[in-house]
């Protein structure tokens, strides 16, 4: 998709140059601001319908639009660089997608949401890494199937990892669909090869914006969809794990935001901080580092 819009955008330059004679700074210059144009325009259709579906904020969390406005950049700025860097490239900057070896800590394992890959967390897990954590970031695949189908390749990756550290358990971190990947995993499969779970801006119960996704996963993410409610019914008394959901009151790609609360989970609500900036996020960052520490605690009492 990448490489298709940079076609068209240098189609459109060689046209400027000789057909229209500008300058070739002239013509890049409109090319990037086309691609920077229409990825904030995309942005704020979210935002747009995130609003009108939003759920009630507490009140101490509560942000006039001007105050919300350099978050709503930050949330353009990441998601503009995800897609055309990290998960364009994403041997580049996550590189091989090879399991990592044994250490004196639980190995982590990083879910990814929709329509994305492994490159989506070459920050967070690279961050964690350098605080000692033994980190993978995996990609599910295929991107449109169903989130029980994924929640399949997670169980192989689960086993690979447990295989390549030694380690009884794993902890797994999740972003967006991820979080229902790791619940349907959990589902099938139990707790018995988890640690703890994690979920950052995970739509338990759905997301308004699925109905503008494709694929079979974006339908099982509609509100009141009957997977989400069989998966609920699937979960009645049985999530054994330490689960924390993190998510953010001004999320713009879940909405109502409030979806991200589950009743079996300690649930944090942050504000100010888009979907896709959770995973950028100092803050969440902190949090998950003391999950991990928490969860390291608890398995070598």
């Amino acid at each position: 998709m990448l490489a298709s819009e940079l076609a068209v955008y240098a189609a459109l330059g060689v046209w400027l140059c000789a057909a229209q004679g500008w300058t070739p700074l002239a013509a890049v210059a409109i090319a990037v601001s086309i691609a920077l144009g229409w990825r904030a325009l995309a942005i704020l259709v979210t935002y747009a319908l995130a609003w009108r579906h939003r759920s009630a904020v507490p009140p101490e969390l509560r942000l006039g639009i001007l105050a919300l406005l350099p978050h709503i950049l930050r949330e353009v700025w990441w998601w503009s660089a995800v897609y055309a860097g990290p998960q364009a490239f994403v041997r580049r900057f996550a590189g091989d997608d090879d399991p990592p070896g044994a250490s004196g800590r639980l190995p982590l394992l990083l879910v990814h949401g929709y329509v994305c890959n492994r490159g989506a967390w070459w920050r967070f897990g690279r961050e964690l890494a350098a605080r000692g954590e033994t980190v993978w970031a995996v990609t599910l695949e295929p991107v449109y199937t169903s989130i029980d189908d994924l929640a399949r390749v997670l169980a192989v990756r689960v086993d690979e990892l447990r295989s390549a550290t030694g380690a009884p358990q794993v902890v797994l971190v999740t972003h967006s669909m991820g979080g229902l990947v790791a619940r349907a995993y959990l589902r099938d499969h139990g707790a018995a090869k988890v640690a703890r779970l994690v979920t950052i801006g995970a739509p338990h119960h759905g997301s308004v914006h699925a109905h503008l996704g494709a694929g079979e996963n974006a339908r099982q993410m509609e509100p009141g969809s009957r997977w989400l409610e069989a998966l609920a019914r699937s979960e009645e008394g049985r999530l054994s794990l330490p689960f924390t959901s993190i998510f953010s009151h001004h999320d713009n790609f879940v909405a109502p935001q409030t979806s991200s609360v589950h009743p079996a989970a300690r649930n944090i609500g942050l504000a100010a901080i888009g979907h896709v900036s959770l995973a950028f996020s100092r803050r969440v960052l902190e949090m998950v580092a003391a999950e991990l520490d928490a969860a390291n605690t608890a398995a070598h009492k």
